[in-house]
């Protein structure tokens, strides 16, 4: 389960009243219905800035739980392809939400902090909406700093372009559902094509992975969790992760 992001100044990103209980799921806007296929954002990485440059709508400068063997800092970033009706960071869905983090000035802190900790993890969100996701990977390497991405796994052409560049050393691939599930946990029209395309790239790729879910009682039956299993790549990591209910913010 990702950590709730934090606002400029590390004071929490307060939630919305009852985001994370279940609702109904919507099919957003940038879905495709006729398709049950999710639609490219309106930039993709090749028209990404030089430097590379991410909307990020939150921050932690240290965390001991999301990257396996160190300890990272952790960017959100800012929108979501997604509307999972548990959604615990549900200010990070709207792409044109705010840009609460610089991130040319997060580039400074950890570079100031280099030889502190050991890897920097991208999540969300959804990290691969992210034109400048690449470029900016890149620069992180550059510092000496481990990349750990988080992704949904619906965008497979990214994580493609991510791992022929080599610019990502983890990631850590969420498996919302059994196939006929999908939408309804998703909350959008998913082409499962996608998903698994995305599942076999990340277990053939060689580098270090796990995929993982998050175990919500009253939509994933004990039956729906053993089918989700079962789609896990041979030789993968698989985690189960229990939900946890976030508090409504007063």
């Amino acid at each position: 389960m990702k950590r709730g992001p934090t606002a400029e100044g590390g004071k929490p990103r307060p939630a919305s009243p009852g985001a994370s209980g279940p609702r109904e799921p919507q099919v957003a806007a940038f879905a495709t219905a006729k398709h049950g296929s999710l639609a490219e954002p309106a930039r993709t990485t090749q028209d990404a800035e030089p430097g590379g440059r991410l909307r990020i709508g939150g921050y932690l400068p240290a965390s001991f739980s999301d990257y396996p063997g160190r300890l990272a800092a952790v960017i959100f970033t800012q929108g979501c392809n997604f509307r999972c009706p548990w959604c615990h960071n549900p200010g990070l869905l709207d792409p044109q939400g705010p840009e609460l983090y610089n991130g040319e000035k997060i580039i400074g802190r950890l570079a100031a902090r280099k030889g502190k900790i050991g890897g920097v993890v991208i999540s969300g969100g959804e990290p691969t909406l992210q034109p400048d996701l690449l470029p900016f990977c890149r620069r992180l390497r550059d510092l000496g700093l481990a990349v750990k991405l988080d992704t949904n796994g619906s965008r497979p052409q990214v994580l493609a372009q991510a791992l022929t560049a080599g610019v990502v050393d983890y990631i850590a691939m969420d498996l919302k559902a059994p196939w006929e599930k999908y939408q309804q946990l998703a909350g959008v029209a998913v082409d499962p094509a996608l998903i698994r395309r995305s599942m076999e790239m990340i277990a053939a790729s060689g580098i270090a992975h796990h995929f993982r879910t998050t175990a919500v009682a009253d939509l994933l039956s004990p039956a729906d969790l053993a089918a989700i299993r079962a789609l896990v790549p041979a030789g993968s990591s698989y985690k189960v992760q229990p939900f946890r209910q976030v508090p409504p913010s007063a």
